[in-house]
């Protein structure tokens, strides 16, 4: 908005893309507001110009994630084992040697109320599939709470299988954790974006991702532990998928810096509706 007022160019990156949170309102005035648009999917780059931005303006150059996986070691699970042993709690895990399950469940901000209940639902899950399990925890929004006293809860019951915590991973070791899981389960984008590029099975959860686009890879389910019990069981007997491209390439750095480097930096936007 600052530079909007100021007459500098606002090149806004991944906007134009529907999710089930506070995020989507946030995501489309910024797009409002921005004058060259750089969206991850083509369904979103029709949407932008569906919101009135010249096509001119608009790129679609992929999410630049993939960039990043791109140019990474996404077989060094042994990296993975390494950092587990100084970072996050719980369980060790070799997960070199053993199929394991990956969970990331966010808070859904407008489900503030039932956010506990809505984890506890994994958790049952969890102790029916009795797999080695890493769990990264949730981000900050509101909600958290809730997600993290069913966590608590969680880490101090008795297992008949490992589990062990981060808080966060570093890009170098979320990607071979994801690209070898044997299904990503939650709510997080990272099951619909990157996950698809790298073809891993995902069970997403509840409406977090409502609206976002999908590749075959993920198998949508709701805050019901059956359902998330089969929907894995399914995607366990299925297997890796293949990569699918609908979130870029992995060359998404190149693409933004030529559509920059040739791009009119003016500030008074023509709409056309």
């Amino acid at each position: 908005m600052c530079a909007a007022y100021m007459n500098i160019t606002v090149a806004h990156i991944e906007g134009g893309e529907v999710t089930g949170s506070i995020d989507e309102s946030i995501r489309h005035a910024i797009t409002k507001l921005a004058h060259i648009h750089f969206p991850a999917s083509v369904e979103a780059a029709q949407r932008i110009e569906r919101l009135g931005e010249p096509s001119a303006s608009i790129h679609m150059v992929g999410a630049s994630s993939m960039d990043i996986l791109r140019s990474i070691d996404l077989t060094n699970l042994a990296a993975v084992n390494s950092y587990q042993k100084d970072f996050g709690f719980g369980t060790f895990i070799d997960l070199t040697s053993q199929p394991y399950l990956t969970v990331i469940q966010h808070p859904v901000t407008t489900e503030y109320d039932d956010n506990l209940l809505h984890v506890t639902e994994t958790i049952e899950s969890l102790e029916a599939l009795k797999m080695p399990t890493v769990w990264v925890m949730p981000n900050m929004d509101a909600g958290a709470d809730g997600i993290n006293k069913a966590i608590r809860q969680y880490r101090d019951r008795p297992k008949s299988y490992p589990v062990h915590f981060f808080k966060s991973l570093p890009i170098e070791y979320y990607g071979p954790l994801l690209n070898n899981t044997a299904c990503l389960i939650g709510n997080s984008s990272s099951g619909i974006r990157e996950s698809a590029y790298l073809g891993t099975p995902t069970v997403n959860i509840g409406t977090r991702q409502n609206g976002r686009q999908r590749g075959h890879n993920v198998i949508d389910v709701s805050y019901d532990h059956t359902k998330i019990i089969s929907a894995v069981q399914r995607q366990l007997t299925h297997g890796k998928y293949p990569s699918s491209h609908i979130y870029g390439d992995g060359y998404s750095a190149s693409k933004i810096f030529q559509a920059l480097a040739n791009a009119p930096l003016g500030t008074q936007k023509t709409i056309t509706y």
